[in-house]
């Protein structure tokens, strides 16, 4: 009796697992997944022209063509027309805040930073024109542009090459990334020029090179262009009460007291 009781008991268990399976084959639903397998512990380094005091004004060089756009409406206030700006392939010039960040799968804490900053070899791209116009951001009429102190300078793109070790401590998590500034002097050549930024870590008392935003650290930035003999054309948009748009045109051989009339 014993047997024939677990005999019909398999039986059953097995119609009702035939059943189950025909039931989720009819479903098309996929079968469970596999368990997670834990990903290995990794950092990303991203770097950006920094927008530190972007709020008090700034300015940018950009082609004619980009200096002709209309930010969108929801572009309010200096800091959001930066980032606009650069989106939209203006470039900085003179001495530039960067920003490092990094960010990690895992909870971590970043020893100290490597970061190397030099010229590049790679060729600015024709197709994006000629940074020639001025483009300047004034939070209001008659506010000044603030500028990076030239003892803030940690890097010369055109100058001495030689790396800088910063070592504060940055603690990462998922999801709190940690970040600093780096003020790069852009100024010691003509026309747009490629430099590249390299980034090392120490992390767990081991030191290794991180690739850049993905593997690409190249960058581009120009000279301003403007001296005794020109004044490059600028536009202008002051973004307080109201924002609006000023253009002036380039001057050659300005005279001492020329006006410049602006549109």
């Amino acid at each position: 009796m014993k047997a024939r009781t677990t005999v019909v008991l398999a039986a059953c268990f097995a119609a009702a697992l035939v059943a189950s399976l025909l039931l989720w084959r009819r479903s098309g639903s996929q079968p469970p997944p596999p368990p997670d397998v834990a990903a290995e512990p990794t950092v990303e380094v991203g770097v950006r022209v920094g927008d530190r005091d972007a709020d008090r004004g700034w300015f940018l060089m950009a082609s004619e063509e980009v200096a002709q756009r209309t930010p969108p409406d929801d572009v309010v206030d200096c800091r959001a027309l930066h980032a606009w700006a650069l989106r939209e392939g203006a470039l900085p010039v003179g001495q530039a805040a960067h920003t490092i960040t990094f960010s990690a799968n895992h909870r971590t804490a970043i020893e100290s930073t490597y970061v190397r900053i030099a010229p590049d070899p790679t060729p600015y791209p024709a197709d994006r024109g000629a940074p020639v116009v001025r483009l300047l951001c004034l939070p209001r009429a008659g506010a000044a542009p603030a500028f990076p102190d030239p003892a803030d300078v940690d890097f010369r793109v055109n100058g001495d090459p030689r790396p800088v070790t910063f070592d504060q401590r940055h603690e990462v998590a998922p999801g709190a990334d940690a970040s600093f500034d780096v003020v790069v002097d852009l100024t010691g050549t003509t026309g747009p020029f490629a430099y590249r930024v390299e980034v090392g870590i120490a992390e767990g008392g081991e030191f290794r090179m991180v690739g850049v935003n993905g593997g690409d650290g190249v960058f581009f930035a120009t000279e301003d262009g403007g001296g005794m003999g020109y004044w490059p054309a600028t536009t202008t948009w002051t973004m307080g009460p109201a924002r609006t748009r000023t253009h002036c045109p380039a001057v050659s051989n300005p005279m001492p007291d020329q006006r410049v009339e602006c549109a």
